[in-house]
C-alpha cells in the first residue's frame, strides 16, 4: 500500500486530537481536583460515589434529629429539675407547718409561699423548646396547663434515629401535672391541697400530705433517670453515625477525589507527548522524488 502525504496529515491530525483530549483530561482532573467528571469516566465508581453519598446524606439527617432531640429532652430535664426544687421546697414547708407551736399567721405565710410554688407548677407545665410544648403529649403546639384544666394528651411522641430505630422523646406527665382525683392528686392539686390545710391547721391532712410529696418526688427523680437514659441512647448513636459519615467521607474521597502528586505527573508527560507529536507533525512533509528531478 502507498503510503501518501494525505494519508500522514490524516493521521497526525487523529493523534493529536487524542492527544490533546488525554492533555484537556488531566487539565480538568487538576483544575477539579476530581478524577471522575462524567459517569463515562468509570460507571463503577460512579455508582458507588452515588452509594456513598446517599449514606452521608442520610447519616447527617439522622444527626440532625438527635441534635434536636438531645436538646427537647434537655429542656425537659431542666424543667423537672425545678420540679425537684419546688418539691423538695414543699416538703420543708409540709414538715415546718406540722410544727405545732406556729401561730396562725405563720400558717398562713407558709401557706402563701406554697400557693405560689403552686402557680409556678404552671408555668413549668407548660415549659416550651422552640414552639414545642414538652409535657403536652403529641400536641406540642398547644400550651397543656391552662390554669383550671389539662389539654396535653398522654401519647408517646417517637423520633426516628436510625433506619426503623425510634425512640420515645417526650415525657407523659399528664397526671402528674394535673390530676383531679382526690386520693392521687396532680402536683397543682397537692400543693394548693397543702395551701388549705395549713389555713386551716389539719395537720392530719398534712401528714397525709407530707407523703404524697415523697411520692411525687421520686416519681420526678425516676423521670429524670428515664430522660437521662435517653439522652445516653441518643450519644450513642449519634457516636456511630459520625463514625459511619467519617468512614464513607473517606471512602467518597477515595473514589472521586484524584491523586493530585499523580495527576501532576501525568500531565507533565502528557505535554511532552503532544509537544512530541507536534514536532513530528512539522517534519511530515519530507522531500519527494519531484525535489530531485527539477
Amino acid at each position: 500500500m502507498r503510503v501518501t502525504n494525505s494519508m500522514m496529515i490524516t493521521n497526525l491530525k487523529r493523534d493529536l486530537s487524542t492527544n490533546m483530549r488525554t492533555l484537556e483530561k488531566y487539565q480538568n482532573m487538576l483544575a477539579s481536583g476530581q478524577k471522575i467528571r462524567k459517569p463515562s469516566d468509570d460507571p463503577v465508581a460512579v455508582i458507588n460515589t452515588l452509594r456513598y453519598s446517599s449514606t452521608i446524606m442520610e447519616a447527617e439527617e439522622y444527626l440532625g434529629k438527635i441534635d434536636e432531640a438531645k436538646n427537647f429532652l434537655n429542656t425537659t430535664d431542666s424543667a423537672l429539675g425545678n420540679i425537684t426544687d419546688i418539691l423538695q421546697r414543699a416538703n420543708e414547708l409540709t414538715i415546718q407547718g406540722l410544727n405545732g407551736t406556729n401561730s396562725e399567721a405563720s400558717r398562713e405565710a407558709i401557706a402563701k409561699e406554697v400557693r405560689q410554688m403552686a402557680d409556678q407548677v404552671g408555668v413549668i407545665a407548660n415549659t416550651t423548646y422552640g414552639s414545642k410544648h414538652v409535657f403536652a403529649g403529641t400536641n406540642v403546639t398547644e400550651a397543656p396547663f391552662t390554669g383550671s384544666s389539662w389539654t396535653g394528651n398522654d401519647r408517646v411522641m417517637e423520633l426516628e434515629i436510625g433506619a426503623g430505630v425510634k425512640i420515645p422523646v417526650n415525657s407523659v406527665m399528664g397526671k402528674f401535672f394535673y390530676n383531679e382525683d382526690v386520693n392521687e392528686p396532680g402536683l397543682f392539686q397537692l400543693l394548693n391541697g397543702i395551701a388549705d390545710h395549713l389555713d386551716s391547721g389539719d395537720t392530719s391532712a398534712l401528714e397525709k400530705d407530707l407523703g404524697l410529696v415523697q411520692e411525687r418526688l421520686d416519681q420526678c427523680n425516676s423521670e429524670r433517670a428515664i430522660v437521662g437514659a435517653k439522652v445516653n441512647r441518643l450519644e450513642l448513636q449519634q457516636n456511630r453515625l459520625e463514625t459511619t459519615r467519617t468512614n464513607y467521607t473517606e471512602l467518597l474521597s477515595k473514589n472521586q477525589d484524584a491523586d493530585m502528586a499523580e495527576v501532576i505527573m501525568d500531565l507533565k508527560m502528557q505535554e511532552n507527548v503532544y509537544r512530541a507529536s507536534l514536532a513530528a507533525g512539522a517534519r511530515i512533509i519530507l522531500p519527494s522524488l519531484a525535489d530531485f528531478l527539477r
